[in-house]
């Protein structure tokens, strides 16, 4: 009974986390550019000094550093997607490999479509491919950290 009620939680948790991520995501890419290009100047200020040292122009620094972003917010984003499959089946999470990923991909697909409609900004097919590499990267992350989980319960059982 605990363990179910514990269970309930988890799942009503990440299905919030995953929903509120994909609202974080989709807003920011209804921001203008000079917005959202904003919000990287004060990391890319703080960046510039030891990028300098490799030659890197400003403005180079400043588009690795948003790119960086895309990559790690979407990396989140797989994590809480495949810890929804997890809730779901908590010993073959690896069965939702294909929606996860379909809706890590759609979830891409949108966000730069959004960008379409935005003041300043442009979809670009490179930055769904970004996205979705994040995508695939932090449900594979979460993938091996349950992999270990299950071998731990397992052993602990045995």
């Amino acid at each position: 009974m605990r363990e179910n009620r514990a269970s309930k939680r988890f799942t009503a948790i990440v299905f919030t986390l995953t929903a509120l991520m994909t609202a974080f995501i989709w807003v920011h890419s209804l921001m203008p550019a000079d917005l959202s290009s904003q919000e990287s100047a004060g990391l890319t200020e703080l960046l510039y000094g030891f990028f300098r040292q490799f030659g890197m122009e400003k403005t180079a620094v400043h588009q690795l550093i948003r790119k960086l972003a895309h990559f790690s917010e979407y990396a989140a984003f797989g994590c809480l997607l495949l810890s929804c499959a997890y809730s779901r089946d908590r010993f073959k999470p690896w069965r939702y490999a294909v929606p996860v990923l379909f809706a890590g991909l759609m979830t891409a697909v949108i966000d730069e479509t959004v960008q379409l409609f935005s003041e300043g900004r442009a979809g670009m097919i490179a930055d769904v491919w970004i996205d979705f590499g994040g995508v695939l990267c932090g449900a594979l992350i979460t993938l091996g950290l349950t992999a270990l989980h299950v071998r731990r319960k397992r052993k602990n059982h045995q």
